[in-house]
């Protein structure tokens, strides 16, 4: 008797043949190659997804302490670091491979590539768009004027 085969008592045994183990291993051979391009392009959403929040928080967290502070506050972001942060926010990075695209008024301007949305004390902003791309995807977080509000959107 093998590992495995269980022989019954009316002398029959049972187990696996070679052919039907051999076939469940070319089922998940064929499973595991069309599962890998759907794992490694996650990967870049992911990123994408986890930079995108980050910046809207922090957005969001800097129109709050410019109401709560009354006081203007602006989040600089340096689109060729790709980098942003605020008295509020620690500097802090996205990923590399992301490209970053900015909108802003000229008044945020501090250097050619940094740019950034000031808010202001009745949560009103400079307004502007900040759109981030990797591997042909594209998220657009937008900021509204008039209420200094972060959303995403396909277009601002």
């Amino acid at each position: 008797m093998s590992a495995l085969t269980t022989e019954w008592q009316d002398g029959t045994s049972a187990g696996f043949t070679l052919v039907e183990v051999l076939a469940v291993l070319v089922i998940l051979a064929l499973a595991a190659a069309a599962a890998v391009p759907l794992l490694s392009r996650g990967a870049g959403a992911v990123s994408l997804d986890a930079a995108t929040g980050e910046l809207a928080s922090a957005l969001r967290a800097t129109r709050s302490a410019a109401i709560v502070q009354n006081r203007v506050m602006t989040l600089s972001v340096d689109v060729d670091r790709r980098t942003f942060g605020s008295e509020v926010v620690p500097p802090r990075s996205f990923a590399p491979q992301i490209q970053a695209k900015l909108t802003y008024a000229a008044a945020t301007q501090s250097e050619p590539a940094v740019g950034g949305f000031r808010f202001f004390p009745d949560g009103s902003s400079t307004g502007g768009d900040l759109s981030l791309e990797l591997g042909g995807r594209e998220v657009r977080l937008c900021v509204g004027w008039l209420t200094g509000t972060v959303r995403t959107a396909a277009a601002c």
